[in-house]
């Protein structure tokens, strides 16, 4: 509708330059308005067609020795003819306009901006997390998988100078909607101490807590929420940090 600033015409245009995928959206958009214009616009009056016409007719045959103002005349009625049907459906596009469904599409602009916007802070939050990985200082230790859960497949990212840990999830046995992953420190001669309460996250990377003098991380299937206390059996792997 022509209705953006040129910074936000810019806005927008960087937006779908970044995700093509809304090019579709707005493509959509057109067609609901200008279904919409076509569908609020208001039809002319009934018998004003006839009414012209006859109009018309009564000119030309009033003047029947004046071809040349005939034609004039015949020129200038069907120009007012057009006028009107084009006042009419300008009407119409005015109300359109200011009705709610231009405020509906509105809203559905903000919000695919505000999308868009979020999408653009979590793919900056996981660009940051990659740039921690490639460290120097950064250690790759994979962990152990217990018996019972084989297929466990997860790597710590351990940093002792940055004091930052990462996991990177590559497969994590199943659990019920009321489970989360829990993770622990392990100290010698002390109580395995709770960390964080996890689900797999959808980037494949975690960052987790780091806690000094660890010796051995590990990690356990909980009830929801976590627990003071690891449920052994549950035990699905673990990672030595001490050492390294």
């Amino acid at each position: 509708m022509d209705q953006l600033t040129a910074a936000e015409k810019v806005e927008v245009e960087s937006y779908i330059k970044t995700y093509p995928q809304l090019k579709e959206d707005i493509r959509e958009i057109e067609k609901s308005l200008e279904f919409l214009a076509r569908s609020t616009s208001r039809p002319a009056p009934p018998g004003m067609k006839d009414k012209i016409l006859d109009t018309l007719r009564k000119d030309i045959n009033e003047k029947p020795g004046s071809s040349s103002n005939g034609v004039n005349s015949l020129y200038m009625k069907a120009v007012i003819a057009v006028l009107l049907s084009m006042g009419i459906l300008l009407t119409g596009f005015f109300y359109w306009q200011k009705s709610k469904q231009v405020t509906r599409m509105e809203q559905l602009l903000i919000t695919q901006r505000d999308s868009c916007a979020q999408n653009s802070q979590q793919l900056t939050a996981q660009l940051q997390i990659l740039q921690q990985l490639t460290f120097p200082d950064n250690k790759i230790i994979p962990f152990q998988a217990t018996p019972g859960f084989a297929s466990t497949d997860l790597y710590l990212h351990h940093n002792v100078v940055t004091k930052r840990n990462f996991i990177q999830v590559r497969n994590l046995p199943s659990i019920a909607s009321n489970q989360s992953y829990q993770l622990w420190s392990l100290k010698p001669d002390q109580a395995p101490a709770p960390l964080d309460v996890f689900d797999v996250p959808a980037s494949g990377l975690i960052e987790v807590q780091f806690v000094d003098d660890t010796q051995t991380y590990a990690i356990t299937i909980e009830p929801k929420g976590g627990r003071e206390t690891p449920t052994l059996e549950n035990l699905i792997g673990t990672a030595t940090v001490a050492g390294m």
